[in-house]
C-alpha cells in the first residue's frame, strides 16, 4: 500500500549549512547562492526563515564534496557581511518522498513524520513541494530510516547521487 507516496529516493553525504544573522531582504540570500552558483557548488533543500528583529535564517544543503568550496565562498561572503553566522553540518542523509497526487491527498506528511518519529528519528531539515517532501536527517539514522519507510509504503528507496 503506497499511504500516499509511490516513490522514495535518498541521497547520502550531505552538509546541512545554515546562515544566522542574514538581513532579510531578498538581496541578501540570492548573493549568497549566487557566489555558490559562480563556484559550482551545487545548492538542494532551500528553507528561509520567517524575518525576525531584521534578520533571516538561511539553510540549505550541499554535497559533503563541495564543502571546502562552500566554505571559501562563505568566508568571502563574512569580509563584507561580519555579522554572517554560518553553522556547518556535514554526514547527513536527504530522503524524498514523491506522488503525482500528493497535493490532493490529506494526511501525507503527517505520516511521514509519524512514522519516523516512531522509530525515534530527528528531522534536521524540511522542504515541500505539492507532490514531494525532502526531509534531510543525520547520516547514521539512514539505514533505520529506509528500514521503516521500505517496511511501511512498501517500496525500494532509490539511490541518488547529489
Amino acid at each position: 500500500m503506497s499511504h500516499g507516496i509511490t516513490k522514495i529516493a535518498y541521497v547520502s553525504d550531505v552538509t546541512l549549512i545554515t546562515l544566522s544573522s542574514l538581513p532579510c531582504d531578498s538581496r541578501a540570500v540570492a548573493e549568497v547562492l549566487t557566489a555558490l552558483a559562480e563556484n559550482g557548488v551545487n545548492v538542494d533543500m532551500i528553507s528561509q526563515t520567517a524575518p525576525q528583529g531584521g534578520s533571516i535564517r538561511l539553510s540549505f544543503t550541499i554535497s559533503d564534496d563541495a564543502l571546502a568550496t562552500a566554505l571559501a565562498v562563505l568566508a568571502q561572503l563574512r569580509k563584507a557581511n561580519p555579522e554572517l553566522s554560518p553553522e556547518i553540518l556535514p554526514g547527513n542523509s536527504k530522503l524524498a518522498f514523491y506522488d503525482p497526487n500528493m497535493v490532493q491527498t490529506p494526511g501525507v506528511a503527517a505520516g511521514v513524520f509519524s512514522l519516523l518519529s516512531q522509530v525515534g528519528i530527528q528531522v534536521m531539515l524540511i522542504t515541500t513541494s505539492e507532490v514531494d517532501i525532502s526531509i534531510l536527517v543525520s547520516g547514521h539514522n539512514l539505514p533505520d530510516a529506509l528500514s521503516v519507510v521500505r517496511d511501511y509504503y512498501g517500496l525500494e528507496p532509490e539511490k541518488n547521487r547529489f
